[in-house]
């Protein structure tokens, strides 16, 4: 019996050293083309599987062959070379890069010889079995060739079974047996270049914009899936496109393990990694609370569409529950380059998550199924657990998709289809990686912001935000602290919801003089420090007018007043340091215990205080830390030096990039009081043609008794800027003397080296020289760009950009800065009252911290646990870079401590020691405490 040989003429064959690129149609007319060959149509009377051959050694063509000729680049071929096909009883057909063209090409090839029969119409689901044993025979043969090694698979018995396949279609039989038969061979001679596990994953990443893509083949064909979403694309796609999200559900079952890993990192994608603490730890909490109420299941995975990574989510990740995450960049953000596939991610206190790092090749793209030989050769070749994963963004799969769907039906030929949460049960992880410097990672959020979003307040939105989430902190912290004292449930219905709205619009706030949101929270921060306030002044005296201020703040503050209502000076006398008045108005600087409060009165007959120093004369500010002199020629600051040395610190101007040249039209001191020295400049910023593009109003502010210099800049900009953001814009520009500094910022809490040209940071950058130690606090102004080794701009209007004030501030030698950077932009409560001072005296503290280097960052209402009438929870951060041991206070002794974890689960018991709650602490630790009164 004359047997049928099968060919595939082309030039190129799967890449095993290196991957390559053509375009995807002709790389898919080469994937269809020999999948064609794999039909039972042609597989009738075959003797061996479909080969990939050369265009010339097949000028004279074999005797009843069956040639494919993939769309595309060929070698050369006769001019007759189709007459001598025909010549030989053989059959050419092109495969294309549909591949339902590509069969029908095929059958009608095969007609035209005069054949038919029952193979021509065996249905599809036959057809994919056939074609996914064929792609698999050709990706074991790859790696044979990629590794150099000999052909080990048993290919007699293989082709036996190929053959009982084929005779059982034409019978209308069942060709599964044979076909599953045939793939196992293949895995066992797979495993002769491979024994160990290997891995494929199959990642669903929704698009927002397309929720009614239909899922990929594996989710209704039981294999595991692993879904990469935001919890607010899954309430989307609840409301959008129930059907989807019904198919979706039905295969998350709790309580039992799911075939639908849910990885969730975010309730909305936004710039967590610039955003305060409490913003980032909301937007992790609310994306747990959504994703159970959704699906009844709590996720394990972190993954997110926009990168959100830093040094300290690992840790902030086991916090909150999560076990593993998905370290990769889905949006060309900068993460540290890692060659393990699996992980260990730890963050500074030493806690961490497993994560994945391999990049996921995209399903839609044939290049993905044309280059999968190698990829799985770099896995077999590199990784402790040889891993391939795929992702599907919302577009419709290539068809080698389906084809590896079906030889996973037959046999384990390449490994196991695993979710993420299994994949880290079973692979063993590669690398320990350490804890990440912060330069590691970098998200160009100015760029997305001004480029791809067109936002109207790329870089306002998030000083905006952060000090909209200080004072919901401050009203949380106030309500807390009042819970403490009273008996009882607090009710935070409407303090929450606020949350819950600011959160949701996040450093997207609109227009500054209408903020809904803002007058909303007004109410709500003024209604709790009310209730505070009455509460500790339960027993004062009536009939003494006054002001409570409140210190959200586990640390002391000096806090710079401007308060109306004192028609005479009062005297300077604790909690009051400083203190100038005139027309009724009062300029303070008042010690603030903390979380605590301090009692002022509004009446009486003291005399004016006197000036201790000249707060401002001439071209210069100062009080008893620092001078600060203003240039008379460009506005600009000329020097900010310290008493003790003489030395100036930092130098600043108002600059256009990519130049400019600032001039002042006046200088002028405006206050030059016993508590504030003030001094404006007003001038423009002109082009290198001496052509007005901007107008500017700088405001220098030193207070008394506080060791920073607040620096206010107003601009009228008339010459917008466009373009790359980086390259354009209005700025601050900052310069140190000495080109031998080295600089840090605040990340986080942390205090890290940086030598990255763009060190981003909202809360501050430190410029070191010897024990010299000069801060720039940016108060949420988060992006940042050296020019050579002495300066550094801060951006503050780039294209778009419509707010027009940007506030500053200078500080010296600051011993634990993020305390500076958390107590400015954070409220000082005050309330207006008639009574006295509490009966504990004008100042006092509600709750205590005795470690300096921890941050409080919320105190918050609880639910108490079981016998207990009342609890509260305060978040901390270790910010210092040392671990070490603390005691936590309350005015009131609680009567039970414990350690919670981000979503409120207990982890231990703290036993009370006399009125403190001990707890110990891991340097850079985030940790939550519990305490409960009976």
């Amino acid at each position: 019996m004359t047997t049928r040989p099968l060919h595939l003429l082309s030039p190129y064959r799967l890449p095993t050293s290196y991957p390559l690129q053509m375009g995807a149609d002709e790389v898919a007319a080469w994937l269809n083309g020999y999948a064609a060959l794999w039909h039972p149509a042609a597989l009738a009377g075959s003797a061996a599987a479909p080969a990939t051959s050369n265009t010339y050694d097949h000028d004279t063509p074999l005797p009843g062959a069956v040639y494919c000729v993939p769309q595309g680049p060929h070698l050369y071929q006769p001019d007759d070379w189709r007459d001598r096909v025909r010549a030989a009883g053989a059959v050419a057909f092109a495969g294309t890069a549909a591949r339902r063209e590509s069969f029908a090409n095929l059958k009608d090839a095969l007609a035209e010889r005069g054949e038919a029969g029952p193979l021509f119409d065996v249905p599809d689901d036959v057809v994919r079995l056939f074609t996914g044993l064929g792609y698999g025979y050709l990706l074991v043969d790859s790696l044979y060739e990629a590794q150099d090694h000999d052909r080990l698979l048993d290919a007699e018995g293989f082709w036996s079974d190929v053959s009982d396949a084929v005779k059982a279609a034409t019978e209308g039989g069942d060709v599964r047996p044979p076909l599953s038969a045939a793939a196992e061979k293949l895995r066992v001679a797979r495993e002769s270049l491979y024994p160990g596990a290997m891995f494929l994953l199959d990642w669903v990443m929704p698009d927002p914009k397309e929720l009614d893509a239909p899922w990929p083949a594996s989710l209704a064909a039981g294999i595991p899936l692993t879904l990469l979403a935001s919890a607010e694309t899954l309430e989307q796609l609840q409301v959008q496109a129930p059907e989807r999200f019904a198919e979706l559900k039905a295969k998350i079952i709790p309580g039992l393990p799911p075939a639908v890993d849910v990885c969730c990192g975010a309730y909305r994608e936004r710039e967590d990694a610039l955003l305060p603490f409490e913003s980032q730890w909301w937007n992790l909490r609310r994306a747990r609370e959504v994703t159970k109420a959704l699906f009844g299941v709590d996720p394990a995975g972190y993954a997110r569409r926009k990168s959100a990574y830093h040094p300290q989510l690992p840790s902030w990740l086991q916090h909150f529950g999560y076990r593993h995450a998905v370290l990769i960049s889905f949006d060309q953000a900068l993460i540290p380059t890692l060659r393990s596939t699996a992980v260990n991610w730890p963050g500074p206190d030493g806690k961490g998550v497993d994560a994945f790092t391999r990049e996921p090749l995209p399903a839609h793209d044939p290049q993905t199924f044309f280059n999968l030989a190698y990829h799985l050769h770099q896995a077999t070749s590199s990784d402790a657990a040889p891993t391939v994963a795929l992702i599907h963004k919302g577009q419709p799969a290539a068809a080698g998709y389906a084809d590896l769907l079906a030889l996973a039906e037959l046999a384990p030929v390449l490994g196991n289809w695993t979710g993420l949460a299994r994949y880290f049960t079973d692979a063993v992880s590669g690398d320990y990686i350490g804890t990440q410097p912060a330069d590691e990672f970098f998200a160009d959020y100015l760029d997305d912001r001004v480029t791809h979003d067109k936002n109207p307040t790329p870089v306002t939105g998030f000083p905006r935000q952060l000090r909209l989430r200080r004072r919901l902190d401050s009203a949380f912290t106030l309500a807390a602290l009042h819970h403490s004292l009273t008996p009882g449930a607090a009710d935070l219905a409407e303090l929450t919801a606020v949350e819950n709205d600011i959160e949701a619009r996040g450093v997207n706030p609109g227009p500054d003089s209408d903020d809904a949101l803002s007058s909303s929270l007004a109410r709500v921060e003024a209604a709790w420090a009310t209730k505070l306030a009455e509460r500790i002044q339960a027993r004062s005296t009536d009939g003494q007018p006054g002001v409570l201020v409140f210190n959200p703040c586990g640390f002391t503050r000096r806090a710079a007043l401007e308060l109306d209502g004192f028609p005479n000076p009062v005297p300077v006398a604790d909690p009051i340091k400083f203190a100038e008045f005139a027309g009724g108005r009062a300029r303070l600087v008042v010690e603030l215990p903390p979380l605590g409060f301090a009692w002022l009165p509004r009446t009486g007959n003291a005399a004016p205080p006197k000036p201790k120093l000249k707060t401002a004369d001439g071209l210069t500010v100062r009080n008893e830390f620092f001078e600060a002199d203003v240039d008379a020629a460009t506005g600009g600051l000329r020097s900010f030096r310290d008493l003790r040395t003489r030395t100036t610190r930092f130098g600043q101007q108002l600059v256009f990039n990519p130049g400019s040249s600032m001039k002042a039209r006046s200088v002028t001191v405006t206050n030059a009081g016993a508590a504030l020295g003030e001094i404006v400049s007003e001038g423009d910023i002109l082009d290198p043609q001496n052509e007005v593009i901007a107008t500017f109003r700088q405001r220098f502010r030193a207070w008394m008794g506080r060791p920073v210099l607040e620096v206010r800049v107003e601009l009228d900009v008339k010459h917008r800027p466009s373009g790359y953001p980086w390259h354009s814009y209005y700025g601050a520009r900052f310069g140190w003397r000495d080109d031998r500094a080295v600089l840090f910022r605040g990340v986080n809490g942390q205090n890290t080296l940086t030598g990255y040209t763009r060190p981003v940071s909202p809360d501050y950058l430190e410029v070191r020289l010897g024990s010299e130690r000069s801060f720039l606090f940016t108060g949420g102004l988060p992006f940042l760009q050296r020019h050579g080794s002495r300066m550094i701009d801060v951006v503050l209007s780039p294209e778009g950009e419509t707010g027009s004030a940007f506030e500053l501030l200078l500080a010296l030698d600051r011993e634990q800065p993020m305390q500076t950077a958390v107590g400015w932009v954070s409220p000082a409560p005050v309330v207006v009252t008639e009574k006295g001072p509490p009966a504990v005296g004008a100042s006092g503290w509600l709750a205590h911290v005795d470690m300096p280097s921890l941050v409080l960052t919320s105190l918050r209402p609880a639910d108490p646990g079981e016998g207990m009438n009342r609890a509260v929870v305060g978040q901390f951060v270790e910010c210092a870079g040392f671990g070490g041991a603390a005691e936590i206070r309350f005015a009131r002794d609680p009567s039970a401590a414990a350690r919670v974890d981000g979503n409120g689960a207990h982890e231990h018991t703290l036993g009370l020691v006399g009125d403190a709650i001990p707890v110990d602490f891991s340097a850079g630790e985030k940790f939550r405490v519990k305490a409960e009164w009976a």
